[in-house]
């Protein structure tokens, strides 16, 4: 970070910017935090999507759902499935069918927590007509994908209500991460009452209806949420917060509210530390590093020239230098990647091709100009899209560099809004777009069922492959773990070849938090979960 003299104007600059903040976000009229014992204060930066776990999507919306509501399981401070709204569950000889007793809990209005409200949620996301980007994350239900393209009813779902409570639920195969899945909020229930009478219950604080750990208290649209302590949970004596306080801001705004103690939290999972305060942070002993299960990478639109030929996508993964793009843009910590699925998770721990080789990306290129007939002169113009954001555009700029040194063709590049972004990339009007996966549930295919088909909502690329479908067909019904690992190692490396997406780091998170918060649970898969947390004593704070 650059350092900022008392009196000098950056000084003065940051001083009227912390009190503009101060003065008209509304969650910033409160107390200073060392006044409130039991308050957490963190950025979740953007407004929310959804707060319907049916839709969540974004990590502030992920982090919200897991505030507010409880599934079957949730993850524990070990990253480990833990029974949550089941009290017990037990599990046919095949591993097929699992069958969830269901403890007493309620919702906050004091109404029940039943099998029904499970049943009558995943039966709505798989319906032909819900509109939801997550519901592949169902299809290890027996039937759910038939269902919910429409080829067999929704009584044909494999989800009974076998009483109250007890829910049953039968699967197309053994899946072994079944229980982390179910950890998920797509598989959160829902009040079927409330869905019924207000379809649009979750983009009001005052109409949702929760059962878990807190409750949303306060959402001033743009602005700021307020969740609180929710009385009603099942699990209410291991909660020790009264408050959580959510502001929205970006950029240097949240380091700022961080050094002035005015935010308990600063950078990943939701946010991104500025990339010239990382020098400082480590300086200061600040900085915190924590894998994330997660790979940034960029997508290619193969159904449109140019990048419909294999060969030049895989020339352009060639010519990128993640080493660059990580010592120079990044400041270290994250890991190339020349695969899709994180090296962490064990498929492979050998690069499929070498960084920065541009020797061979140039051949490629030029075999793909000599078969279409073409000079570079000629080459059509293309673009790279991305979310406008200060990491992005540092990564885009140094790709259009290499690509440049590389080829000797110039790219456009696109930086926009969020929102713009997202529904041009599911209209795959885009050439190339940067992105990232992060996963839902620790197991490889959690990254390579992204683009397993077309028409998958994440894919968004166009690729398609038999064989790809069929080695994660194949794995999903092996038993045995080596197999099954060999045939996703397979279908990653059939990935690699076509590079309908070119890899180019996996994450690391990066973030820095106060003394006075403990026990939060920051998962390896970006969930950052505070039903466990509470706040220290500081010296002058008052009884």
């Amino acid at each position: 970070m650059t350092p900022i003299s008392p009196g000098g104007p950056k000084f003065i600059m940051r001083v009227l910017l912390i009190t503009l903040i101060t003065l008209f976000c509304g969650c910033q009229s409160s107390s200073p935090l060392k006044d409130k014992k039991n308050c957490v204060r963190i950025n979740v930066v953007d407004e929310p999507q959804s707060l319907d776990p049916r839709r969540a999507r974004d990590l502030s919306s992920l982090t919200l759902t897991r505030m507010l509501f409880e599934g079957l399981t949730r993850l524990g401070k070990e990253e480990k499935a833990e029974l949550a709204l089941a009290d017990k569950i037990d599990v046919s000889n095949d591993l097929k069918t699992y069958t969830f007793h269901l403890r007493p809990s309620s919702w906050s209005n004091g109404e029940a927590v039943t099998a029904k409200d499970f049943v009558y949620a995943w039966k709505k996301i798989l319906d032909p007509q819900f509109a939801t980007g997550n519901a592949f994350q169902l299809y290890v239900i027996k039937n759910a994908k038939a269902v919910k393209q429409g080829e067999l009813p929704l009584e044909d779902l494999g989800v009974r209500m076998k009483d109250e409570y007890t829910l049953e639920v039968e699967l197309e195969y053994p899946f072994p991460s079944f229980l982390e899945l179910l950890a998920f909020p797509i598989f959160f229930p829902i009040n079927a009452t409330q869905d019924n009478v207000c379809s649009e219950w979750a983009a009001e604080a005052k109409t949702i209806l929760s059962n878990g750990p807190f409750t949303l208290e306060e959402w001033k649209h743009g602005s700021h949420l307020k969740a609180k302590k929710n009385s009603t949970y099942w699990d209410a004596k291991n909660v020790h917060l009264d408050q959580i306080e959510m502001i929205m801001v970006k950029g240097d705004t949240e380091l700022m509210m961080y050094e002035k103690k005015e935010l308990d939290w600063a950078g990943s999972p939701l946010s991104l530390l500025p990339s010239d305060a990382l020098i400082s942070l480590r300086k200061e002993q600040q900085l915190k590093v924590k894998p994330l299960l997660s790979t940034y990478f960029i997508r290619t639109n193969t159904e449109t020239s140019p990048f419909d030929h294999p060969l030049l996508r895989k020339a352009f993964a060639l010519a990128v230098s993640r080493k660059q793009i990580i010592e120079h843009v990044l400041q270290g910590d994250q890991i190339p990647a020349t695969g899709l699925v994180p090296t962490s998770m064990g498929l492979t721990q050998v690069p499929y091709f070498a960084d920065a080789d541009i020797a061979t990306a140039k051949q490629l290129f030029a075999q793909v100009l000599n078969e279409r007939g073409m000079r570079v002169e000629e080459f059509p113009a293309i673009s790279l899209l991305y979310v406008s954001q200060e990491r992005n555009h540092l990564i885009a700029q140094t790709l259009q560099q290499q690509w440049f040194e590389a080829f000797g063709i110039r790219i456009v590049l696109e930086g926009i809004e969020r929102k713009v972004y997202y529904d041009r990339l599911s209209k795959q009007d885009y050439h190339l777009a940067s992105g990232n996966w992060v996963a839902d549930f620790n197991d490889p295919c959690n990254f390579l069922e992204v683009f397993k088909f077309r028409q998958g909502s994440s894919n968004n690329t166009g690729w398609e492959q038999p064989g790809y479908i069929k080695f994660l067909d194949q794995a999903a019904r092996t038993a045995n773990s080596d197999e099954r690992l060999s045939l996703l190692k397979q279908s990653e490396k059939l990935l690699i070849e076509e590079m309908p997406v070119i890899p180019i780091y996996h994450v690391t998170m990066r973030y820095a938090n106060q003394d006075r918060i403990k026990d939060v649970v920051l998962s390896s898969m970006g969930g950052i979960d505070f039903k466990w947390a509470s706040m220290n004593q500081e010296p002058g704070d008052k009884e």
